[in-house]
């Protein structure tokens, strides 16, 4: 069970390492990322339609379902990489689903802390709720000035990614201490 906290606690921790990075990039490079975002997108999207297609017609022989999500996805992909400023809203609505998803945790773990007796908790909780009012924003309105969207987005990315490794940090060192002091740790063995 130790193995598998620590397994977790280190998935979170280079999540949120390559949030930062992202979110760093954003802020300092808006218009160059919104354009390798949508080239990567693009990308992704040609190659998984062409990969369907060629199953389809392979020797295991594909579904039908398969062959027209793949027909779909490659003519979006090559569309989008011959006009790739035209997926920059659909990017910034699924930068703005990354973010509520990660504030949502983020407010788990404000929670946790609470839980733990962690004085201000109510500090980051705060934050967390003011970053979920942004993502939404970024979601039902992508094209409210996409460069400076692209670099609120990188802003909220690296305010999260700075919160969570702050957040994980704080309940590493209270585990740790509740261990010290022979407190039991309410974590329950899945086996």
């Amino acid at each position: 069970m130790r193995e598998l906290l620590k397994d977790i606690k280190w998935s979170l921790i280079l999540a949120s390492l390559l949030f930062l990075f992202l979110g760093i990039a954003l802020l300092i490079w808006p218009h160059t990322s919104n354009l390798i975002l949508c080239y990567i997108v693009a990308a992704v999207l040609t190659a998984y339609g062409l990969f369907n297609i060629v199953a389809y017609f392979g020797k295991e022989r594909g579904s039908l379902i398969g062959l027209i999500v793949g027909v779909i996805c490659a003519a979006f992909g090559v569309y989008a990489l011959v006009q790739p400023t035209r997926i920059s809203d659909i990017i910034s609505i699924i930068l703005g689903v990354a973010v509520l998803v990660d504030g949502t945790m983020s407010l788990r773990r404000d929670f946790e802390l609470r839980e733990r007796g962690f004085v201000r908790w109510w500090l980051p909780f705060g934050l967390d709720v003011l970053i979920l009012i942004l993502g939404a924003i970024v979601i039902f309105n992508p094209g409210l000035f996409a460069e400076l969207l692209l670099q609120i987005v990188g802003v909220i990315l690296i305010y999260e990614s700075v919160s969570d490794l702050w957040t994980i940090h704080r309940l590493a060192k209270l585990a740790r201490a509740a261990v010290v002091e022979g407190e039991v740790i309410d974590v329950q063995d899945a086996e």
